[in-house]
């Protein structure tokens, strides 16, 4: 409190606030000029994705340390399932206003998925069928510069998968590296 205007200051008010919603059209405009500004740097679809999969990377970086600090969390996960539970549950609600599905790989013992049905970032840009860009790529540069920031090393690249009942959902592969899988077979003991 400051005791010469009777006001509470910066230093008096909670370090958690409510969540401040981003307008959606906002929102839109800015992620359709990003694409844009990628889009004119890029040769080629697959370059696209990697200029958008490189601009998510800092900001999962960031957002990691954000979240961390709103949930109150002091103690850093150490074991796989948790962290990406923290993604799809409090990052993924954070981020786009639902939760997101998470599922194991079948294949490899290193590969997780996060699937969503209705992904904000690919629900505003329309691109031609000829030209198959996945915008989900930024998301998953957030989701791995969380995973890198929390000191897991993985890739995360995005997919368009059909859904048996007709329509499309984006899938997030993340692969661990081997050191984490080791790390985790070691905690398992």
């Amino acid at each position: 409190m400051d005791p010469r205007r009777g006001r509470p200051t910066i230093y008096d008010k909670p370090l958690t606030k409510n969540r401040g919603e981003a307008s959606l059209s906002a929102f839109a405009f800015m992620f359709s000029e990003v694409v844009d500004y990628c889009l004119k740097k890029a040769n080629d679809m697959q370059e696209l994705e990697e200029r958008l999969h490189e601009l998510g990377v800092p900001v999962g970086m960031r957002v990691l340390d954000l979240y961390c600090c709103r949930e109150n969390r002091n103690k850093r996960e150490t074991r796989i399932l948790p962290m990406l539970n923290f993604i799809a549950q409090i990052v993924w609600k954070q981020l786009f206003g639902h939760q997101a599905d998470l599922l194991k790989g079948a294949d490899h013992e290193n590969e997780y998925m996060l699937n969503d049905k209705t992904l904000l970032v690919n629900r505003f840009i329309s691109v031609p069928r000829d030209y198959p860009v996945n915008c989900g790529a930024y998301v998953a540069g957030i989701v791995e510069g969380v995973l890198r920031s929390a000191e897991f090393p993985a890739a995360a690249s995005a997919h368009t998968v059909d859904e048996p009942g007709g329509g499309t959902s984006t899938t997030i592969l993340v692969r661990f590296e081997e050191s984490v899988m080791a790390r985790e077979r070691r905690l398992e003991r």
